[in-house]
């Protein structure tokens, strides 16, 4: 660290979707020295930039793992879900090599709802890590994690059909219950990184506007407070349809977290995604942060985003068969998948940090986890 700065940064997952946009906007402040931390094997193409460092190998070598972490100030994780185990061990390498910010793969809803977090199990491995180093802060003083809100991500979700339109299809499912929520976009998600990183770690004249202000704290960044009405609305005017075009079934946010509870305990991940949609979508559920977003927003210097334009260009993108990232939820429904998630989400819920540590034979690193470059 230098003049009161971040500098060293290592990202574990620059190539994912939350990941990559996070180092292309790093890499725009020039005022990072960034090393990627990449799977040995991996063929994902980074950007070529002078305070850029790739770094391949396996994330079993604990040597090598130490080497990249030495000197380094923060580890950005923007990790694929089905590699929390892999975070695990590299979050406890991080803190032996003597990091002292931890920035989790979060990227999703409040963590700080407790509600929220106990009710979806897909945000199980994230309440763990922020335990993990709450407890490993005991052993190795100064260490901190930053949770970075980010509720869905818009363009993603909406191409995906996880708000419940199939645009394609011109299908809609209109919950009469839903409320407005919080939505991010990845270019906003990525900048909104940048500009949290490029805060001085603390400030005597205002504390808000400081790294320290969100020490073991969440950071809530959002593109536009929407809602399926809202959504709605613009699809239709992105698609030049009414709605006398669209298929339209109503249900409840209720009805649907049942059900898909119901399908998930079968093994169905596709409604552990479902799940996780009804409760950023359902009334006083936790998905709308606006007030911490206005706030953040202001200390970040981010401008509101507007929902037709982000709408049309995601549609736009769908037509033209350009759909936007992977990440777990591009695992759901393919053939075999769906033990594994069920099986991860299991592990990372219910393996405790002790027993990991003492090389708990539920969890092995590098084995049965997905690509994370």
């Amino acid at each position: 660290m230098s003049d009161n700065k971040l500098m060293k940064i290592v990202i574990v997952g620059a190539g994912g979707n939350v990941g990559s946009s996070a180092l292309k906007h790093l890499l725009d402040t020039n005022n990072f020295e960034i090393t990627v931390l990449s799977r040995e094997g991996s063929t994902t193409a980074f950007p070529s930039h002078a305070a850029l460092t790739v770094k391949r190998g396996s994330y079993t070598d604990a040597a090598f793992i130490s080497s990249v972490f030495s000197g380094q100030d923060a580890v950005l994780f923007a990790m694929n879900f089905m590699a929390m185990a892999d975070q695990t061990k590299l979050i406890e390498a991080a803190a032996e090599a003597g990091v002292k910010w931890i920035f989790p793969t979060e990227y999703a809803g409040d963590g700080k709802n407790e509600s929220m977090m106990s009710a979806v199990p897909m945000f199980q491995p994230k309440v763990a890590a922020r335990k993990q180093v709450e407890s490993l802060s005991e052993k190795y003083e100064g260490l901190k994690w930053v949770g970075i809100a980010t509720n869905p991500w818009l363009e993603f979700s909406l191409q995906r059909g996880l708000f419940g339109f199939d645009i394609k299809g011109r299908k809609a499912t209109i919950y009469t219950d839903s409320a407005p929520f919080n939505s991010t976009t990845l270019e906003q998600a990525g900048l909104g990184i940048a500009r949290l990183f490029s805060l001085p770690i603390t400030s005597g004249s205002n504390p808000r506007t400081s790294l320290s202000h969100y020490a073991n704290n969440f950071v809530y960044i959002s593109s536009c407070l929407i809602s399926q009405d809202s959504l709605f609305a613009s699809l239709q005017k992105a698609t030049s349809t009414t709605k006398d075009d669209w298929q339209i079934e109503e249900s409840t946010i209720e009805e649907s977290i049942g059900t898909n509870r119901e399908k998930m305990a079968k093994g169905d991940m596709r409604a552990g995604a479902m799940l996780t949609y009804a409760y950023y979508l359902g009334e006083g559920k936790g998905g709308n942060y606006e007030e911490r977003a206005k706030e953040d927003r202001e200390v970040l210097g981010l401008e509101e985003g507007k929902l037709e334009e982000i709408v049309k260009s995601a549609v736009e993108e769908l037509e033209n068969g350009k759909v936007r990232g992977g990440g777990g939820f591009a695992l759901i429904g393919e053939k075999g998948e769906t033990e594994r998630l069920v099986s991860l989400v299991e592990e990372a819920s219910l393996a405790s940090i002790e027993g990991e540590r003492a090389g708990d034979p539920k969890v092995k690193v590098g084995e049965n986890m997905a690509t994370a470059s």
